[in-house]
């Protein structure tokens, strides 16, 4: 397992690197603007001249305005969700499909190394991978807090983000495990993924805004992953983190009960 491990880190190093740091600038540059502006007064500017649609969507997320509102909101923000979608989604269509693309696949299960052991490989190095992501981004949000004198978030709040992100991010990597599992091509199966975490994304925010979906919130994974409640209320529900859990774990199961009796390539 150790082998498989290093050579994911091989593989990835670069990526992984270069959106831990993209991540973790991007929070702690939400920490600079918060510290340099004055956050009521510009949000309501943005309220007074926005369309109703997005007058809506700006009050919902930043929570009337507030610094600690709009430092939430950076964990809610398309840049932060693309950054973290696009590990778990591109470390699960590597994992089979991309491994059977190039033929790899073969050559390392001609090792004596049983599949259990190779899947179970990649999910730990995924779940090392997305930590260490998550961990950036909260560092670039604690440091943000402490060089910029932002009372606003502790540890425990941050740890309880974590285990939310954590989650959410591991529910996308599952569901497109699940896909490259069946898959032979890793851009097919990432494109997968890109629809699943996409369309989540899209059915949350549309349900949130317009009362006649709000029906279909339950279906998105996004609708368990709330920085808002979590940081600013100190609230995560154990609901959302058990579905969250859920989904992932039964993903996972059926990718490896199909991966266990696939053939090879």
């Amino acid at each position: 397992m150790s082998n498989i491990a290093r050579r994911q880190l091989e593989r990835n190093w670069m990526f992984l690197g270069a959106v831990m740091l993209v991540l973790g600038a991007f929070e702690f540059l939400v920490c600079a603007m918060v510290a340099s502006i004055d956050v009521e007064k510009a949000f309501n500017q943005m309220i007074a001249f926005a369309p109703p649609l997005f007058r809506a969507i700006i009050e919902q997320n930043m929570l009337g305005g507030t610094p600690a509102g709009v430092l939430s909101f950076g964990w809610n923000h398309p840049v932060a969700h693309a950054l973290l979608a696009a590990v778990a989604i591109t470390l699960a269509a590597r994992a089979i499909a991309g491994e059977v693309e190039t033929g790899a696949i073969e050559l390392v299960m001609a090792q004596p190394i049983s599949r259990t052991r190779y899947f179970a490989a990649h999910l730990a190095f995924a779940i090392g991978a997305l930590s260490a992501v998550i961990g950036a981004g909260l560092a670039g949000t604690a440091l943000g807090q402490l060089v910029y004198s932002l009372d606003a978030f502790g540890w425990p709040r941050l740890a309880a983000l974590f285990v939310n992100a954590l989650l959410l991010q591991l529910a996308i990597y599952a569901v497109t495990l699940l896909a490259s599992a069946f898959g032979r091509e890793a851009g097919r199966v990432a494109l997968v993924g890109v629809l699943v975490a996409v369309i989540s994304y899209l059915v949350n925010a549309v349900a949130t805004l317009w009362s006649k979906a709000e029906f279909l919130r339950p279906y998105s994974l996004h609708h368990y992953f709330d920085p808002r409640e979590v940081l600013v209320n100190g609230h995560l529900a154990a609901s959302s983190a058990s579905t969250l859990a859920l989904v992932a774990a039964l993903a996972a199961a059926i990718a490896f009960s199909h991966f266990a009796r696939r053939d090879l390539p």
